[in-house]
């Protein structure tokens, strides 16, 4: 969960991805993952190894154009790339709850592989949702 703070959710949210990103770079996989608290809405929850299979095998397998460029996949920190992750953020419909979307950093770059969040409204936190990987 993340505690809502005086920052806009935008903020909260960006830099709550940011450091879970950060922390997969470091390869410091099960740390980042028991910061999700729901499962997607279709399907269970991730975990590091589905987390990587939907990566690595379904989105960038091998004969994928990112994958003859990038034999190798790395999971880059965002902090240390430069750009941005193209962060958007939508307030969901007739709640208090938000949708969050963050390209994932690979290879020193920002991925045509999006993730999709959601942060649901608990009161003085919000509960995080890694709801999916899409090329978008």
């Amino acid at each position: 969960m993340i505690k809502k703070s005086g920052d806009k959710p935008e903020k909260i949210f960006e830099q709550f991805v940011e450091n879970w990103f950060e922390l997969i770079s470091e390869d410091r996989w099960e740390e980042a993952f028991v910061l999700i608290d729901l499962p997607p809405s279709y399907g269970e929850m991730y975990t590091p190894e589905t987390f990587r299979q939907e990566i690595e095998n379904d989105h960038f397998c091998e004969g994928t154009m990112f994958r003859k460029q990038h034999p190798e996949i790395v999971y880059s920190n965002p902090k240390s790339i430069s750009g941005s992750g193209s962060p958007s953020v939508y307030p969901l419909e007739g709640t208090h709850n938000y949708a969050f979307e963050y390209d994932v950093p690979l290879n020193n770059e920002f991925s045509d592989l999006t993730s999709g969040w959601e942060f649901i409204d608990a009161g003085s936190f919000y509960k995080v949702k890694l709801d999916f990987l899409h090329v978008l």
